[in-house]
């Protein structure tokens, strides 16, 4: 407007000039009786641009995420009380994302009304690529139905960027939002599940060489597996997953991170699992590593894997509630077939597994490791400990290592299966035989009549009173102690591997610091830890 009344303005002016000099050129001629010679040159315009203003369109300052759909139309989430809210018409599992999309991190929470889903589910032909879901150090995601989660199909990828100062936070909206979510609620949404094109032993290689191996996946139809252990699935760093595993299918409850057929070139790092009602992280085949892993308050397994993961799995620390929690580590090779290839045998080293030793949660007993079903693992640096349960909840402790079938068995026995460096302070260290005979304890230790060389520096403290051989505590009462003082007042020097602690953190490299939840004695926070 006030650009065209200022040429409206100019164009009178010119006028108006142009209309003085023709009458002084006539009073002139009037004078002289001659005629000057007289040019009138038309005022210049200003042209008006084509189709419009040539102007940029505005930059949106909202901080929800958007995306153009196939017809070119912006599909953004809408602003409503200081979040972002997105419904079904943004993304559901009926309208999968397929473009790549960015979620910001702002003050508010980005609230999820439907299953966030990456990616269009195939099963026929090639997997290709799909898209990218990249969400921002510090971001909050919430989701408002129990049954929603967060998927991430075949191809596509999660670039979750967290950071220690600012990590990623995927919960309820109840935890969020409404601040109504009670400090150890489970299944107040599904969790997050992410499905690879690596290998598991439930596809044969013609299956995979003519791309027909489709594994459907735990929760609503989407399926993994394929014949590249090392495909990359993205990357997760610095992500807290709270309040997770709920039913989101008849029978089926997620676990707070599931990993279908990831492959190796995927990034897992600096995750927790708090408070979860099924498993803390699952492995379905593949050969994604994991490390600094934290599983606080899982009701059902804390890690468990199957199907031929051949990953890792190093520096997690895993700690049960007083009342509830099954296993640390619940590891098959393949429910229906024992001898299923390839082999389950992945590396789990540097665990700290504190056992409340208590009965009757949720999903069983709180128990230790439990390897079953022809499963092989290398067990290295870790230690299992119940002593914190027994000697202040009086409980009795559970079995902390056992190798349940004759299969498993038959690994250990043969080498295929081994620990080291590793200190099982329980009540009831160990359970089960192996097939020479030897007990369980008799293999760790290397004292049977077998040999097993690959068995090496192992502790088992199984005495009544072990309740105060404490190998963890500190000020956080996690941390590997350097040594301890045996029932007999015998100083024992605690394993360690080229000078560094067994166990997942010691007080020197604690990286579980300022980025965890929960991890504090309950005085501080309702929520924290019941031996502080």
């Amino acid at each position: 407007m006030w650009n065209t009344r200022n040429r409206l303005n100019g164009n009178c002016l010119s006028f108006v000039f142009v209309a003085i000099w023709v009458a002084v050129s006539f009073f002139l001629i009037g004078c002289s009786g001659k005629s000057p010679s007289i040019t009138i040159e038309a005022p210049t315009l200003a042209a008006a641009p084509a189709g419009g203003s040539t102007a940029p369109p505005p930059t949106s300052t909202s901080p929800c995420a958007s995306y153009l759909d196939g017809t070119d139309t912006r599909i953004t989430g809408t602003e409503s009380n200081g979040n972002c809210i997105y419904g079904t018409d943004f993304v559901s599992e009926n309208k999968p994302l397929t473009t790549d999309v960015t979620i910001k991190d702002f003050s508010g929470v980005h609230i999820f009304q439907a299953t966030l889903q990456v990616g269009i589910d195939r099963t026929s032909g090639e997997i290709p690529e799909g898209p990218t879901l990249t969400i921002e150090a510090g971001a909050t995601l919430a989701w408002t139905s129990a049954a929603d989660y967060l998927l991430i199909t075949r191809g596509s990828r999660l670039n979750a960027l967290g950071t220690q100062a600012a990590p990623i936070t995927l919960t309820a909206y109840e935890d969020a939002v409404s601040n109504t979510a009670a400090p150890f609620a489970t299944q107040l949404w599904g969790g997050v599940v992410i499905n690879g094109k690596g290998i598991t032993n439930k596809c044969d290689d013609e299956q995979r060489s003519s791309h027909t191996c489709h594994i459907q996946s735990e929760g609503k139809p989407s399926h993994y597996g394929g014949s590249n252990n090392q495909d990359s699935s993205g990357t997760l760093r610095y992500v807290v997953i709270k309040y997770p595993g709920f039913e989101v299918a008849p029978g089926d409850e997620l676990n707070g991170l599931t990993l279908n057929a990831v492959g190796g070139a995927t990034v897992v790092e600096n995750v927790q699992v708090y408070s979860a009602y099924d498993d803390g992280v699952e492995f379905f085949g593949g050969a994604v590593d994991v490390s600094n892993f934290i599983a606080l308050y899982v009701r059902d397994d804390s890690i468990d894997y199957a199907d031929g993961w051949v990953g890792s799995i190093s520096n997690a620390l895993v700690i049960h509630a007083e009342g509830d929690g099954n296993r640390c580590i619940e590891g098959d090779n393949q429910g229906s077939s024992h001898g299923a290839r390839p082999l389950t045998n992945p590396r789990v080293s540097n665990l700290t597994c504190i056992t409340s030793g208590g009965s009757g949660g949720t999903h069983g007993d709180s128990e230790g490791i439990l390897l079953r079903r022809g499963v092989s693992s290398q067990l290295a640096n870790s230690i299992v400990y119940d002593g914190y349960g027994r000697n202040m909840l009086n409980t009795n402790g559970n079995e902390c290592l056992e190798l349940d079938d004759s299969a498993t068995r038959a690994n250990a026995q043969t080498g295929a299966m081994t620990i080291k460096s590793t200190a099982i302070v329980c009540r009831e260290a160990t359970k089960d035989s192996l097939p020479n005979g030897d007990s369980v304890a008799q293999w760790v230790l290397n004292n049977g009549s077998g040999s097993y060389p690959n068995n090496t520096d192992n502790l088992i403290w199984t005495m009544s009173d072990d309740a105060d051989l404490a190998v963890v505590g500190g000020s956080k009462g996690y941390f590997t102690l350097p040594s301890f003082t045996d029932v007999n007042g015998v100083s024992v020097t605690v394993p360690s591997t080229n000078g560094v602690p067994i166990g997942a953190v010691s007080e020197s490299n604690d990286w579980t610091a300022d980025w965890s939840v929960c991890l504090e004695p309950r005085a501080e926070n309702v929520c924290g830890l019941w031996f502080l």
